[in-house]
């Protein structure tokens, strides 16, 4: 199998992540895909030249994060979510909520990026109130989270880091310490370090 990935996406790092903690590396190969040369590597094996995107060993390309997670959960004898339904469906929730924020942030980033004229203040204010409530939805959960890593803790991962990237003034440590101390604790597994945004 092969993954399509561009660096330091968000999007990317959450199955880049399970790939490793799910100790799938031997059957996945990681495939940079960004620049002039995405498109024509990617256009052959779907519409939307998207990343992340996965191409398994049947051929089939998979290009929505969620599902490739769910793949990856599924290829890994269910590794990457709890068996416990109670605690898969909290799982879910916390995937739900980092999902939420991952686009917010993404929302933002690219309309910071647009030119004067084409910005909409009243977008990126609405976008970093959205995410503000995401931060606080997070640090809410953080008693839930338990010992075991699962994707929907791989999500929170990601987008906190993506964060740290795009948006340091939203300094979202501020006033969160469960979540600023799990978010330390966690970044020290490998898996986290290895995909972490460069910066």
């Amino acid at each position: 199998m092969k993954l399509f990935y561009s660096n330091n996406s968000p999007y990317a790092r959450r199955p880049r992540i399970a790939i490793r903690e799910a100790r799938l590396m031997d059957r996945v190969e990681e495939v940079v895909a960004a620049g002039d040369d995405r498109e024509p590597m990617l256009f052959k094996y779907g519409p939307g030249a998207k990343v992340p995107g996965l191409l398994t060993d049947s051929g089939a390309y998979i290009c929505e994060t969620l599902l490739i997670d769910m793949y990856l959960d599924e290829i890994s004898g269910g590794q990457l979510y709890p068996k416990d339904q109670t605690a898969r469906e909290l799982a879910f929730q916390i995937d739900g909520v980092a999902s939420l924020l991952m686009e917010s942030l993404f929302y933002r980033s690219h309309e910071n990026r647009r030119e004067d004229g084409e910005r909409s203040q009243s977008f990126i204010d609405q976008e970093a109130a959205r995410a503000n409530r995401t931060y606080d939805a997070l640090e809410g959960l953080v008693d839930s989270f338990g010992d075991d890593l699962h994707l929907g803790l791989i999500s929170a991962v990601a987008s906190l880091g993506y964060a740290d990237w795009r948006h340091p003034h939203d300094e979202w440590r501020s006033g969160r310490p469960k979540l600023t101390a799990w978010f330390e604790e966690i970044m020290k597994r490998p898996a986290m370090d290895e995909t972490k945004p460069i910066f």
